[in-house]
């Protein structure tokens, strides 16, 4: 191993692997693509049973978690520059009453000079792990802003990198699917059944319109109460089929996705959603989200939605089910999100990193 290669930990909080989605991936990609497109980083996932943090130059924290401060902050003090991949979007919730504040008083916090929301969880220890940072890296140009302006964070300790997507998509065919579950051209939702992915509304949109749909994906285990809610609805209705997990990059995922007409993400945010990327470059027509970053990443060749109403999701899954898939969004997708362009950005920003005091 050269001895100029920069030598880099990965790390997050301890649950991220038990409940996968997309910040695993994001991670994953990162490692693989890193190693694949350069010689100058060697990249490994921290054990905290064997490894010694001052062997190191970086410590790269995907997630702005609490669990995640603590070791962050040690690798600081043994020299090392912290990099942090923030994967964040505010909660759509209302401020605690204060039945609340009275019930969970630790929770409670107020700093109305620089602050505008009232709870310790929400803003620390997130305001400290930005600071501690040496090059804080979103996956968009508004996440960069969103942070720099809610936390009071210097604009230039942010250096956004957008996430990217397998080619393999691109190359994608309906047969495998359509033979399997005779079903094509319908609706499609990949992702984790939880209330941030708005599934709920998805699904009482779909049973109105009586248009097929297919649900991919597994539940949360600390929203098993959603997740029943949502298979109430799919048992009543006839022409919703919930297929369950599928492997990512499986032939049959990527077929689904190439069998589709539509992609919908009803989210309460998107950071942008790597199963949208996914679908896109699969050439489904897409309805997503308002909120987030998506409007950074599919510009015009998407149908925003807004999550809190159904009306507006039911017009837009028809809008987006007449209309012809044309391709514009699958090469928008090829010629600016890839895991080549994130990993050669990522590196960037640990040279950046270095560079700094």
């Amino acid at each position: 191993m050269s001895k100029n290669k920069i030598k880099v930990l990965f790390y997050t909080d301890p649950t991220a692997f038990q409940i996968f989605g997309g910040a695993e991936i994001q991670m994953l990609k990162t490692k693989e693509y890193l190693g694949r497109t350069s010689n100058q980083v060697k990249v490994k996932f921290f054990d905290m049973f064997k490894d010694k943090l001052d062997d190191y130059d970086i410590i790269h924290c995907f997630h702005l978690r609490s669990e995640c401060l603590s070791l962050c902050k040690l690798a600081k003090k043994l020299g090392l520059k912290v990099v942090l991949s923030t994967i964040y979007w505010p909660e759509n919730r209302k401020l605690l009453s204060l039945k609340e504040i009275l019930h969970k008083p630790m929770l409670f916090y107020s700093n109305l000079k620089n602050f505008k929301t009232f709870t310790l969880r929400n803003l620390y220890p997130h305001k400290e792990f930005l600071e501690i940072a040496d090059v804080v890296i979103p996956t968009s140009m508004i996440e960069a802003k969103l942070l720099s302006g809610k936390f009071k964070i210097n604009p230039k300790k942010f250096f956004p990198v957008p996430v990217g997507v397998e080619r393999i998509f691109s190359e994608a065919k309906p047969d495998l699917f359509v033979n399997k579950y005779r079903i094509k051209d319908f609706v499609l939702f990949v992702g984790r059944i939880e209330r941030t992915k708005n599934v709920l509304t998805l699904l009482k949109a779909c049973r109105d319109l009586r248009i097929q749909a297919v649900i991919i994906g597994h539940f949360n285990p600390w929203e098993h109460d959603y997740y029943m809610e949502c298979k109430e609805i799919i048992e009543q209705s006839h022409n919703i089929h919930f297929l369950g997990f599928m492997p990512q990059y499986s032939r049959e995922l990527v077929s689904a996705y190439a069998a589709a007409k539509v992609f919908v993400l009803p989210s309460w945010h998107e950071i942008p959603s790597l199963s949208a990327l996914e679908a896109g470059l699969a050439g489904c027509n897409l309805v997503i989200t308002k909120n987030g970053s998506t409007k950074e990443y599919f510009r015009d060749y998407a149908l925003y939605v807004d999550p809190a109403s159904q009306d507006d999701l039911k017009a837009k899954i028809l809008e987006a089910y007449g209309s012809p898939k044309d391709g514009k969004l699958k090469q928008h997708i090829l010629g600016n999100f890839t895991w080549e362009r994130t990993a050669k950005e990522t590196l960037d920003a640990y040279r950046l990193a270095l560079k700094r005091n």
